[in-house]
């Protein structure tokens, strides 16, 4: 029997160029914006510039924050809703990766309804009115201008948290490959799998739909096919895969992460691994956990991609991640066995994801992933 609810809010416009819209499409939603983007690249690469130019061209003005650090933290969310509220802004622009639309999505919470980021954190449901978002990536990974998620950091915790809710999915995405080019090849390989990540833990979660498997399918599809030119610097591949990424944005919209996530924020909140690349680490092994629960339905998305069952699928993960430079295993990331214990406790923390994939692993099955993740992916060719 087929059951399910559909909700996609947001407008989402996608060709080269479009950035050079951003004033048209902000001048329906507000008459001053706040413009959140990180440190550096907005400002190097002349699109800062670019961006001000749109918006001031349409009547708007602009207050710029581009102080968003990778894995934006509670604090910073805090500051750029303080600067929104004096400065009167009634809309948010963000620019970048997931970072800085996470902390755009964040400070639209906070400058609308008071109080601090820390207030609106997950099991908490935003249902109320925010400032309206416009979101633009410049990578290909995360997904977020489509997302009802904002990812932060909780630095006092050392943990990843998240604000929830259909009224921060961004009003309009602008999605323009042209950004993307700019992309030095190990950020593509980084945050292509950050998107085949999305794209797989949607499709194996036990929240999956018929719908929300048709979007991860495709993104599956495409990532496969054009990762390892996009790294390489294709500019076809990356635009396949800003397309894939904000594909598997909306999988992960309606069916969420797995343990993938869950045992991945530990490498990023305790030694700043790129969250993508964190991702890789454990993929091949939520693939391999998880088909004891549901192999037949990993066994179809096998075939569709011309692969020999879920084994085929694992491989050719496996073998993406030989191609573009993955590390081979944890210890190359800085981490120690000796680790183990903590890593279980963290990984245990976080409910929302392990509970979410169609097995909930136990303590010693977390740390058994891990184990499997110091000795390398190696093993999982001969296995």
């Amino acid at each position: 029997m087929i059951s399910f609810n559909f909700v996609q809010p947001g407008r989402v416009v996608f060709h080269r160029g479009c950035v050079a819209e951003l004033g048209r499409e902000a001048s329906k939603l507000g008459s001053k914006a706040l413009l959140v983007t990180g440190t550096r690249f907005a400002r190097r690469s002349g699109y800062l510039d670019k961006l001000k130019s749109s918006l001031e061209e349409c009547g708007l003005s602009v207050v710029v924050f581009d102080r968003v650090e990778p894995n934006p933290s509670l604090e910073t969310v805090d500051r750029g809703a303080r600067l929104a509220i004096e400065s009167r802004v009634d809309l948010v622009v963000g620019f970048g990766g997931g970072s800085p639309m996470d902390a755009a999505k964040g400070i639209a919470v906070v400058a609308k309804l008071g109080g601090s980021a820390a207030d609106y954190i997950y099991p908490r449901i935003i249902e109320e009115e925010v400032l309206p978002i416009v979101a633009i990536p410049t990578t290909t990974g995360t997904g977020s201008e489509v997302t009802r998620y904002a990812v932060l950091t909780d630095t006092g915790t050392r943990k990843k948290v998240v604000i929830v809710g259909y009224p921060i999915v961004p009003r309009v995405a602008l999605l323009d490959p042209d950004v993307a080019d700019y992309m030095p090849g190990r950020l593509a390989a980084g945050t292509g799998f950050d998107a085949l990540s999305h794209a797989l833990e949607a499709y194996m979660s036990r929240r999956a739909t018929p719908i929300s498997d048709l979007f991860a399918r495709e993104s599956v599809r495409l990532i496969v096919e054009n990762l390892v030119e996009a790294v390489r610097g294709s500019k076809e591949a990356r635009e396949a895969m800003m397309y894939a990424s904000m594909l598997a944005g909306v999988a992960i919209n309606h069916a969420g992460t797995t343990l993938v996530h869950g045992l991945g924020y530990y490498l990023t909140t305790h030694h700043d691994v790129h969250h993508g690349l964190a991702n890789a680490m454990l993929l091949p092994y939520a693939i391999e956990f998880y088909a004891r629960a549901i192999g037949d339905k990993l066994d179809r998305l096998a075939s569709e991609l011309g692969l020999r069952g879920w084994r085929g699928l694992l491989e050719e993960v496996v073998r993406l991640e030989d191609e573009v430079g993955i590390p081979e295993n944890l210890s190359t990331l800085g981490l120690s066995e000796g680790e183990l214990g903590e890593m279980v406790r963290v990984a245990m923390s976080y409910k929302r994801n392990l509970e979410n994939g169609p097995i909930v692993p136990s303590p010693d099955e977390v740390r058994a992933i891990y184990a499997k993740c110091f000795k390398g992916r190696s093993e999982l060719k001969t296995s």
